[in-house]
């Protein structure tokens, strides 16, 4: 793989990375909340798969970055798998917890778990466009030359 193609590759992948998050988390989430007579426990339960299948894509997209990448933007990369398990092993356990009970039918008192998992997914989405801040200079700098010279 040629260096253009290594960079290229990078910055499809971040920009699928932060499009996906992006979408997921600030569009698709709030707003199948504003779907009329679906009850509130089928909403969650599909919150539920969801937001498995995007671990498993982000997961997939980050691992491939990581690969990719060079130099100081796979600390960055790092960062955003640090935050992603965070937010899973630690927030998702007590989250999914209090999705359960809520599909079961009970009133829960209002935590602030919410709050944390949106500001980390924020800073995921910062990272992830750090990362591609980095990444357009290398492909620009790695541009093939195909102009023949006269």
């Amino acid at each position: 793989m040629t260096p253009w193609q290594r960079d290229s590759l990078t910055v499809v992948l971040a920009a699928a990375a932060l499009a996906m998050l992006f979408s997921l988390s600030f569009v698709a989430t709030p707003v199948k909340f504003l779907a009329q007579d679906v009850p509130i426990a089928h909403l969650l339960a599909v919150g539920r798969v969801t937001f498995r299948a995007s671990l498993g894509l982000e997961s997939v997209l980050l691992a491939t970055l990581m690969l990719t990448a060079r130099g100081k933007m796979r600390w960055l990369i790092a960062g955003i798998a640090t935050i992603l398990l965070v937010q899973w092993l630690i927030l998702m356990p007590r989250l999914d917890e209090r999705t359960l009970s809520r599909i079961a039918g009970e009133i829960l008192e209002p935590s602030s778990l919410h709050h944390w998992w949106i500001a980390l997914d924020i800073a995921r989405l910062g990272l992830y466009a750090l990362v591609l801040s980095k990444a357009l200079p290398c492909l620009r700098s790695t541009q093939p030359n195909d102009h023949l010279e006269s």
